[in-house]
């Protein structure tokens, strides 16, 4: 198949149109083929010939100004004639049906000399089968045909008229979605630039689609080292600050000052390692994770909740003993722990409920403090953002806690939703896809 990569995309419908064009002239090859066949029971093929027969000998023995209204006496609800002066503008036989016609000839070989001709009718209500019969005196004889048994006939008809079409239909569906897989294959990656499951794009598809892949895994590399220079810049400096802040505390040990100043200076201190440490947190979550595997979340969360029972802090856990869930342990237990924290800073308690819903399992982390206004929440969730005007003022921090929860979820395949209880405080809802184990 190495011969379609020559092809464009023009060039590959214009194939797909060709390969349509040449099923459709088979499939009318074939109809015009069975059409041939066409044939009617024996008694009505015999009594049309016989009526035929004696139309055609009546209005032949008679004058042309008595034959218009002959033909019409000799008309019937099954078979309708008309006479014409002339045979000039004998309608042409779209499809013969060359079998019936032997057929009728075959019963009434005078017929034959009459010159008969058959072809379908136009598909409509009624008439089934057209026909034509010249006169010596070469004036014209056509009829229409609405003979009992040929409905059946004319259900197979509209069959084979439709069938082909039924098997265009899919055909040209497959060849077109085909050709467009190397474009669904850039779409789906394209969700991933700048995450660390991005990975380069197989060359394949029409020229231009080939093209478009190999431009776009050049930017997801520009952006993949970007972002990698920027991860290490940070990581970088995060580690040489931890030297002198080290330094700073071993002087300051040393220094003999006031006590409540020596508790400023370390607390200041032990603000920046903090910071770092979770510029470190954040930068770091970009390389990748361990495999996911079997977590207790219901554990967990239990856990964390009776850590802040432990330090004093009202804390409560609603939701079943156990549940296991796939996931990345240290990952999800970070960003519950975030999450857990921001409450108990901000809110003062925390009530942490878990549920099992019918394709996911739900995690709900509430307080009852101010909450964030509803034009700030979707702020709150990018990185060095902090709202403390929302919230309480003078707070520690670089505004890295949600990021870091909607990073690492997102790692997981998770979401996190931020909203305001109608009684106060902020809830945070962590929704996992994923049934319970």
């Amino acid at each position: 198949m190495k011969w379609l990569h020559a092809l464009g995309l023009p060039a590959r419908m214009l194939a797909i149109l060709a390969v349509v064009m040449l099923v459709d002239i088979g499939a009318n090859a074939i109809l015009f083929e069975r059409a041939n066949e066409f044939a009617l029971e024996a008694e009505e093929a015999d009594s049309l010939a016989d009526r035929l027969a004696i139309a055609a000998r009546l209005l032949e023995e008679n004058v042309p100004a008595r034959r218009d209204g002959l033909a019409r006496e000799l008309s019937s609800p099954g078979l309708k004639i008309r006479w014409k002066p002339t045979g000039a503008d004998r309608p042409l036989a779209a499809l013969d049906l060359g079998t019936l016609q032997h057929q009728l000839i075959a019963y009434q070989p005078q017929l034959n000399q009459y010159r008969l001709q058959l072809h379908l009718a136009p598909l409509h209500a009624r008439h089934e089968v057209d026909g034509s019969m010249v006169l010596t005196d070469n004036s014209l004889i056509t009829f229409h045909s609405e003979a009992r048994d040929i409905f059946a006939l004319r259900a197979g008809y509209v069959l084979r008229i439709i069938l082909p079409t039924l098997l265009l239909v899919p055909l040209a569906w497959f060849l077109v979605y085909a050709s467009l897989r190397p474009l669904r294959r850039l779409v789906r990656a394209s969700r991933h630039v700048g995450t660390p499951h991005a990975r380069p794009i197989e060359m394949d598809g029409p020229a231009e689609v080939r093209e478009l892949i190999g431009a776009f895994n050049a930017m997801q590399g520009r952006i993949d080292d970007l972002l990698d220079a920027n991860t290490q810049t940070m990581l970088a400096i995060g580690h040489d600050m931890r030297t002198p802040l080290a330094r700073m505390q071993l002087r300051l040990d040393g220094v003999p000052m006031d006590i409540d100043e020596r508790d400023a200076m370390d607390g200041d201190l032990s603000e920046m390692r903090d910071l770092l440490s979770s510029l470190q947190d954040f930068v770091a979550l970009d390389e990748p994770g361990p495999a996911k595997e079997p977590v207790d979340l219901a554990a967990m969360a239990q856990t964390l909740v009776d850590g802040a029972q432990d330090r004093g802090y009202p804390a409560d856990y609603e939701g079943p003993d156990r549940l296991i869930v796939m996931a990345r342990a240290v990952s999800l237990r970070r960003a519950m722990s975030n999450l857990i924290e921001n409450a108990l800073h901000y809110g003062g308690n925390v009530m942490v409920r878990v549920e099992i819903e019918k394709a996911s399992v739900t995690l709900a982390v509430e307080d009852d403090g101010p909450g964030i206004p509803e034009e700030h929440l979707g702020k709150v969730l990018q990185p060095f953002i902090r709202l403390d005007s929302a919230r309480a003022r003078n707070t520690a921090g670089m505004g890295l806690g949600l990021p870091i929860v909607v990073r690492v979820l997102r790692s997981e395949g998770a979401e996190l939703i931020l909203s305001n209880k109608p009684e106060g405080g902020l809830r945070a809802l962590i929704r996992l896809p994923q049934p319970p184990m």
